[in-house]
């Protein structure tokens, strides 16, 4: 590989652009260049948690093709288990006295919230990838989630119940209270999760990952090449609720509480909105989402009380025009140029007429037929 291409794959690659985006967020995240004012350092924190959520979300939905509606779940568990590790509960289960105290090691936390969410996904595969696929494996998914929303709400004297859990502690770093200034805080989640997204990005670019991307495209096809679908669909399943855990963890740090709404059906389709909004089939595609999504809410709930319908508004139209999401949008001008590539958005026929050109060969060039003869 000469110079240039390398230099050209390194300017291009995903990881770069995933840390130059993470380090510009807390200037520019919900600023108003018309107020003077400038980025608001906990946006972007809630940007860079629920990049990562989207993102273990789109290991499943944009890698494999399989839509979950309940990836909340995970969210939850990660939440709830780093909240009740940090500040201890004391519940009766079975006759059963179940205690533990108050608890700061933060790795501690990360550690348990992985160890629950991932062996409840392991047997929610087990269960359900093998017997349902399509809508039937969505609407699955979202009824466990409904039951671990539902555990919860109710479940007053563990999780608080319907108020949730308040006053959770941020951890110390070597008995120095570091994390409880916002800027610091960011820091210390940005680089988690510049660290966990590069544990995806190997797992996707892996032959691992490049078999899922087969079962995407012909699930049959994948079959008659010897693979075990099923098994690789488990797997895919239990890797993709580590990241939402992990998501969880930080998020019940950052706002130093946590509730049931953390794994409703809103917190399932938020996070299927930014992957579509950035780009499913990508690596940086649910990352730039999850900004867009928040940088939408933020300005959006200043002008108007209804924010959320005004969103929903820009989203049907988003992806009406732009299906691929903005990655879609910034492949079309790499392809075909600014022009072609807004004519591609509003224009059926320009779509199909760039298409032609880019799979057809000229036609001064003979075609295969003519060769070999």
């Amino acid at each position: 590989m000469s110079r240039q291409s390398r230099a050209a794959a390194l300017f291009t690659h995903p990881l770069l652009w995933t840390a130059l985006l993470i380090a510009v967020l807390p200037f520019v995240a919900g600023a108003n260049p018309f107020a003077g004012q400038g980025g608001f350092v906990d946006i972007a924190t809630t940007m860079i948690i629920f990049g990562l959520f989207a993102s273990g979300f789109n290991l499943l939905f944009g890698h494999v093709g399989e839509l979950s509606f309940g990836h909340a779940m995970f969210f939850t568990l990660g939440a709830y288990v780093t909240a009740l590790y940090t500040k201890g509960f004391n519940v009766q289960v079975l006759g059963l006295t179940l205690q533990h105290g108050a608890a700061g090691n933060m790795v501690i936390a990360l550690v348990l919230s992985l160890i629950f969410a991932l062996l409840w996904a392991w047997l929610l595969a087990r269960i359900i990838v093998p017997r349902s696929s399509g809508i039937y494996f969505s609407m699955i998914t979202l009824a466990f989630a409904q039951v671990i929303f539902f555990i919860t709400y109710r479940w007053n004297e563990l999780t608080g119940g319907e108020d949730g859990m308040q006053s959770i502690a941020r951890p110390q770093i070597f008995g120095i209270e570091w994390m409880n200034s916002s800027a610091h805080f960011y820091w210390f989640a940005a680089a988690v999760v510049f660290v966990t997204l590069c544990v995806l990005y190997w797992i996707i670019n892996s032959p691992f990952g490049s078999v899922l991307h087969a079962i995407r495209e012909n699930k049959q096809r994948a079959r008659f090449l010897g693979y075990d679908v099923d098994k690789f669909r488990v797997n895919a399943f239990v890797l993709s609720a580590a990241f939402p855990a992990v998501a969880g963890w930080l998020w019940t740090y950052f706002q130093q509480a946590i509730n049931p709404d953390a794994g409703s059906i809103e917190y399932s389709g938020n996070v299927v909105m930014m992957s579509l909004l950035g780009g499913s089939q990508t690596f940086l595609g649910p990352i730039l989402g999850a900004a867009l999504y928040h940088e939408l809410q933020n300005g959006v709930s200043q002008a108007t009380k209804y924010w959320e319908a005004w969103i929903g508004v820009v989203f049907v139209v988003f992806v009406l025009i732009g299906p691929r999401g903005i990655m879609g949008l910034i492949d079309d001008v790499r392809h075909y140029g600014i022009a072609n590539a807004v004519r591609r958005l509003f224009s059926r026929r320009a779509r199909v007429q760039t298409d032609l050109v880019e799979e057809l060969p000229p036609l001064d060039e003979p075609v295969a037929s003519e060769v070999s003869r």
